[in-house]
């Protein structure tokens, strides 16, 4: 079986960590990048895009804003804020959690064996095809 703490204590841990988060999340903005990632992934919105007008209107958006800009105004904007709202959304963060909690409180890993990429295969693939069939089952 599974170990995972209790919702209470998954929520109080959330919250205590919302006074970490400014610095963390500044340190975390100043050491992204975008543009070029962005840009990368062109290629991909085409292919699930086709309105011509929304493809011309992400490239000079991206063109438009450099990193040095996008780590300023995303620090300003979320540094001061972020603690805040998580620990606001605290009770939202637990809802949207506990199936997945519940899956994986429920899940019987097979036992070890001596090779550690079996037991990788076998147990981390036990948990991750939980996930994802918990997932698709709640998006559905």
């Amino acid at each position: 079986m599974v170990k995972i703490k209790a919702e209470s204590e998954i929520k109080a841990n959330y919250e205590a960590s919302t006074a970490l988060v400014p610095a963390r999340y500044e340190a975390g903005v100043r050491s992204a990048t975008w543009n070029a990632e962005a840009q990368k992934g062109q290629a991909l919105y085409i292919e699930q895009m086709s309105r011509p007008d929304i493809l011309a209107r992400r490239a000079k958006g991206i063109s438009n804003v450099s990193d040095d800009r996008w780590r300023t105004d995303t620090i300003e904007k979320g540094r001061n804020i972020i603690g805040s709202r998580m620990k606001a959304a605290s009770d939202k963060q637990v809802a949207n959690f506990r199936p997945y909690r519940e899956t994986l409180a429920g899940l019987t890993l097979p036992d070890k064996v001596a090779d550690p990429m079996t037991n990788l295969t076998n147990r981390a693939g036990a948990v991750v095809t939980a996930l994802v069939n918990k997932k698709r089952e709640i998006s559905t």
